[in-house]
């Protein structure tokens, strides 16, 4: 398990139903293709920051790929509240089969609000690509609008910017 502050995620909505989400982990490189064709990955993930935000002790989601995915744990260290123990574990299955079992390829403790902090920062960046018909065209239905305006006014609280 890593232990480090040197962490930076990249989450792209790619056009036609896909995206990428990268985890730099000191000099480690980490890369998940998404589809949204089976699930709402966005609103998913927003769905479960929120969770922890509100005080959750444990979330958990699903990335699909075509086929297999991840699962993402996040779970908050009882010992340390203010962080949280973020487990990335593929699996080989199709979207309509029940995972069987889980390979472990990312586990990382981290400090929650640089986790909510890092995607945040990401969602916003996205919102905003939006704004642009061009950028749009091919991506706009693929954002949750409505789930991340009430992600926006959670995490503004919480950090109180």
């Amino acid at each position: 398990m890593e232990q480090t502050d040197d962490i930076d995620i990249i989450l792209t909505l790619n056009p036609h139903g896909w995206s990428t989400c990268y985890f730099y982990i000191s000099d480690k490189t980490f890369e998940f293709t998404i589809t949204h064709v089976f699930n709402d990955p966005y609103t998913d993930l927003i769905s479960a920051l929120s969770a922890l935000l509100n005080g959750q002790d444990d979330v958990s989601f699903f990335w699909l790929g075509e086929p297999g995915g991840q699962r993402i744990k996040i779970s908050r260290l009882s010992s340390q509240q203010h962080k949280a123990l973020v487990t990335i574990e593929d699996f080989g299955e199709s979207f309509h089969e029940e995972p069987k079992s889980f390979d472990l390829k990312l586990e990382i403790e981290m400090k929650i609000k640089q986790l909510i902090t890092l995607f945040y920062f990401q969602l916003c960046k996205t919102n905003a690509l939006l704004q642009d018909t061009r950028f749009a065209k091919d991506r706009a239905k693929e954002f949750p609008f409505q789930a991340f305006h009430q992600f926006d006014r959670l995490v503004k609280s919480y950090m109180n910017i």
